[in-house]
């Protein structure tokens, strides 16, 4: 079925709870969706059980009305709880067949369920019930704003605010708590509570914040775009951004409480989530910051694994610092989901505990296409390429408009092909004028050999990267709409593919291809760097390397991105050949340090669509790194010193070999260090002179 079929399908039925984003069916009423949906929904069961995921308890189908995908959910209370909670979700691609399995019963503010009349057969005996109580909820004003109602614990707040709470399935007022009584409602109930004192956990910052450098490296944020900052705490961030040009303000409940709320093209709730103590209100900033958001929401919190705290005690779903700040850790797929499930809208990773969160599918698939582009210096390329033809009368109007037309031929190079607008050349008309059409312009530079070459050298690029992209789309959900794809990957397509099914079949071959271990090493085997260790089966190198990859490497690596973030922000990474893992390793000073400490450690299960982060810094031994010139390419500035320092390694004996599979028998930094002190050796393993002079004298 394609998604057209599917989603015409979904607005024929007369069945369920239809939303704009969705259609809820209990399993009481599925019979009645139609022998398609039907047909649709047996086989999905039958993928989601294959992928061992069993499927008892699951009593609710959602149905996505923007992708070819359902979700199994699990709602143990449905008939007995009025406003049953999540405990369990099978998400499936039925692009691909890739389960996600998430589990809700141990979150402090899980999803629930309103109007349960909607989702069940026509008939069923305990609609009138449900109706009743829908009907009382209403009158009593619960349903006047939406936006939040959605998870366990805001409910339960705004049944306190209305003074109301259920006997089975009827809605009773009770006795609002005593106005005078100043203590919280926790503590009315015997709970002990405590204040926590946010506003400590806002910083100084002497650079901008890590979530604002992604925008900026990204290229969404421009100086033509605005910046929000939701929670900006000092402001560091705003007033920075307001040096260098930028449109940007920003709001605190603390430091800027007065400062109106702006909506933005682009919002920023950057660490803010995890100082919440509320998960209820956790959801309300998220709501809140998303309602001001008109093209790209980031949301970056501190991620599980990161924990450095020495003396914290347990409170709610985090910790208590000895600043009486609260602090809570995430898991990746635990923020993806709350993000995911308060916009819903998906959630795309741009980085360790960092999720991008876009209004049109348009701007996303533009941030995706150019996180799976390379980077070329075309720069210095052009410089090679200054010839053009013959004719004398070309070489004048070359001198005259040196600037004009090197520009032009970099935009040709970066594109693969002739630019047809001012979007994707700012000087378009200009060069069209002058030249007297953009084929005339071409030629200007495809006279000479060199320059055909390196046009078609840029094409096979682009090519790739077009292929990259959609190839690894296909790994995390169905593929977007050739509609829904900015303008110029559209026009990549045609050019390049000829037509879009053309493109996709031939990503979905490659996509098929990253998941053949015989093929993964035999394209590692045609490279000229990075470290095979054969006895566990690993490929590693340095991700400056990413771009010299071929594209089936470069469409596994893109899959764990899905997941992940950025893979460029790692040192070194890890691919596990015959697992289909991944692993971003992060060193201390990977490039100053002759053997740098591991810091953290990502891996990513690409079978399973699961994420764990180890955090290195807090054992009580650390892992360093040797023989660092085994990832790196023979280009690398430092290549000569990581020589030298192996060579004088070797000299006292250790050798690559000695290191054992997964170098699980390396010596721990600590153990090193002290070696290192008793032979009287420098970091850099020679000796040091104030040691040889002390022990002379």
């Amino acid at each position: 079925m394609d998604l057209k079929t599917f989603q015409r399908l979904l607005r024929e039925t007369k069945i369920g709870k239809p939303l704009p984003t969705a259609l809820y069916v209990h399993e009481t009423a599925v019979k009645e969706l139609g022998s398609q949906l039907l047909e649709l929904v047996e086989k999905s069961r039958a993928l989601v059980e294959k992928a061992g995921h069993p499927l008892e308890g699951a009593n609710l189908i959602k149905l996505d009305r923007r992708s070819l995908r359902l979700a199994f959910l699990s709602y143990p209370g449905f008939f007995d709880d009025p406003h049953p909670v999540l405990h369990r979700s099978l998400s499936l691609d039925l692009g691909k067949g890739t389960v996600r399995a998430t589990d809700y019963s141990g979150r402090k503010n899980r999803p629930i369920l309103h109007r349960k009349e909607t989702m069940l057969a026509p008939g069923h005996e305990r609609i009138p019930e449900y109706e009743a109580l829908t009907q009382a909820e209403e009158s009593e004003g619960l349903y006047e704003n939406t936006k939040t109602i959605g998870f366990e614990e805001n409910w339960k707040q705004l049944l306190q605010q209305k003074g109301l709470q259920y006997v089975g399935h009827q809605l009773l007022q009770v006795e609002a708590p005593d106005s005078d009584d100043p203590s919280p409602p926790d503590e009315q109930e015997g709970c002990s509570t405590r204040s926590v004192d946010r506003w400590k956990t806002a910083l100084s910052r002497t650079e901008l914040s890590r979530p604002v450098k992604t925008l900026l490296q990204t290229g969404l944020l421009t100086k033509r775009t605005s910046f929000f900052d939701y929670g900006c705490g000092l402001g560091s961030d705003a007033e920075g951004l307001r040096e260098l040009g930028h449109q940007a303000q920003g709001w605190d409940p603390a430091y800027a409480p007065d400062e109106p709320k702006k909506k933005a093209q682009i919002v920023n709730l950057g660490f803010v989530l995890n100082v919440i103590e509320d998960p209820a209100e956790r959801v309300e900033t998220l709501v809140g910051a998303w309602s001001l958001t008109e093209k790209v929401l980031i949301v970056t919190t501190l991620i599980a694994g990161q924990e450095t705290y020495t003396e914290v005690e347990r409170f709610g779903d985090g910790v208590l610092t000895s600043l009486n700040t609260f602090q809570k850790h995430f898991t990746q797929e635990e923020l993806q989901t709350l993000i995911e499930d308060t916009t819903e809208m998906e959630a795309v990773p741009a980085g360790l505990g960092m999720f991008l969160v876009f209004r049109n599918l348009e701007d996303q698939e533009g941030y995706l296409a150019k996180r799976s582009s390379r980077v070329v210096n075309w720069e210095e390329i052009n410089r090679r390429l200054r010839t053009l033809g013959r004719k004398p009368s070309k070489k004048a109007l070359y001198a005259g408009n040196k600037d004009l037309l090197d520009g032009f031929w970099a935009a040709c190079l970066g594109l693969g092909r002739a630019p047809v607008d001012e979007t994707e050349f700012e000087n378009y008309q200009e060069v069209r004028t002058l030249a007297g059409s953009i084929p005339k312009a071409m030629d200007f530079f495809l006279g000479e050999p060199q320059n055909q070459a390196a046009l078609h050298k840029a094409m096979t690029l682009r090519r790739e990267d077009v292929l990259v992209y959609l190839a690894s789309g296909e790994f995390k959900k169905m593929r977007a709409p050739l509609a829904k794809l900015p303008a110029s990957l559209r026009r990549d397509v045609r050019t390049f593919f000829g037509d879009y099914p053309a493109a996709c079949d031939e990503a979905r071959d490659l996509l098929f291809n990253a998941g053949d271990s015989d093929i993964l090493e035999e394209a590692v085997g045609e490279l000229d760097f990075g470290w095979i260790d054969e006895a566990e089966g690993h490929f590693s190198f340095h991700s400056n390397l990413l771009d010299r990859l071929p594209p089936v490497l470069r469409v596994y690596i893109d899959c764990g991105a899905r997941l992940f973030g950025n893979p460029r922000e790692a040192d070194v990474i890890k691919i596990h050949l015959f697992s289909q893992k991944l692993t971003f390793l992060h060193y201390d000073d990977f490039d100053g340090e002759p053997f740098p400490q591991l810091v953290t450690r990502i891996k990513i299960d690409l079978r399973t669509v699961f994420v764990t982060v180890f955090d290195h810094t807090l054992l009580d031994e650390h892992q360093i790194v040797f023989f660092k010139e085994r990832f790196v390419g023979k280009e690398h500035p430092g290549l000569g010193r990581m020589i030298g320092v192996s060579k004088r390694l070797r000299g006292l004996g250790v050798r690559e070999a000695d290191l054992g599979p997964n170098e699980r028998n390396a010596p721990s930094q600590e153990a090193f260090m002290a070696a290192r002190k008793r032979l009287g050796l420098t970091k850099t393993l020679s000796p040091n002179r104030s040691s040889t002079r002390s022990s002379t004298e």
